[in-house]
């Protein structure tokens, strides 16, 4: 009687582990229509997609963010427009020569058809702009400030950001090392406990509760596993290298 309560006890959690992985399959099935939408291509049922690798470089001052173009450009912008004053005030000098054909030509004594031509120097200083230099100046200075300043805390967020993402990475490596600690020491209190299960030393359900503890076990390594690739992308994203 024992022996047949063990066996029907097995073959319950057989039909759930069925019945778990006709879930699995249909779940997959549905992520893997969506992925195909997304790619805009057909994908089997069966398809086995790649983990990707990510490497994280150390942390550094090399940030590649799209706002550091931004900053650049601004500063880049109020420097032409610092240079544009400085050209707006200075006296120009032109050189300039006009010629014609004509009757009479420049000596008016002669009424006859002669080539004639006229050169000079131009000279032109505007004075008004002198009045505001002073002012425009101070001005660009404030902007510049205020671009750096904007730069510096953007650079000093984003910092912050990467060192926080660096040790989530950190911490997440760590606990996939004691996950597969706990696996192999739950594989081995499994194997004992299928032992004692076979010489009638402890029940099925005893038996099942290991099973259920190293599926746990698994279970666990794979979530701190998609969580660390998470956390090393979110790493290249915040740094803009990805």
């Amino acid at each position: 009687m024992a022996f047949k309560s063990n066996l029907n006890v097995l073959k319950a959690e057989l039909l759930k582990a069925d019945q778990r992985a006709i879930e699995l399959r249909s779940s997959r099935k549905g992520f893997t229509d969506v992925l195909a939408l997304f790619i805009n291509q057909p994908l089997p049922a069966d398809v086995q997609l790649e983990k990707p690798t990510v490497e994280l470089p150390a942390i550094n001052n090399d940030i590649q963010r799209p706002e550091l173009k931004f900053y650049t450009t601004q500063e880049n912008l109020l420097n032409g427009q610092y240079k544009l004053i400085d050209s707006r005030n200075k006296p120009k000098a032109s050189a300039f020569l006009q010629s014609g054909y004509g009757r009479p030509g420049l000596n008016f004594l002669k009424n006859d058809f002669a080539f004639f031509y006229t050169t000079g120097l131009r000279f032109n200083w505007n004075f008004g702009g002198l009045y505001t230099t002073k002012n425009d100046k101070q001005l660009i200075d404030i902007n510049k400030k205020m671009i750096a300043v904007q730069k510096e805390t953007f650079l000093l967020n984003t910092n912050t950001a990467l060192q926080q993402q660096q040790a989530e990475v950190d911490k997440l490596k760590l606990l996939i090392e004691k996950d597969n600690e706990i696996i192999d020491l739950r594989i081995k209190v499994k194997e004992a406990a299928k032992a004692q299960l076979e010489n009638s030393v402890i029940t099925a359900n005893d038996y099942l509760r290991e099973v259920n503890a190293e599926d746990q076990a698994r279970q666990s390594l794979i979530t701190h596993q998609v969580q660390l690739l998470q956390a090393q992308i979110n790493y290249q994203t915040i740094s803009g290298k990805q």
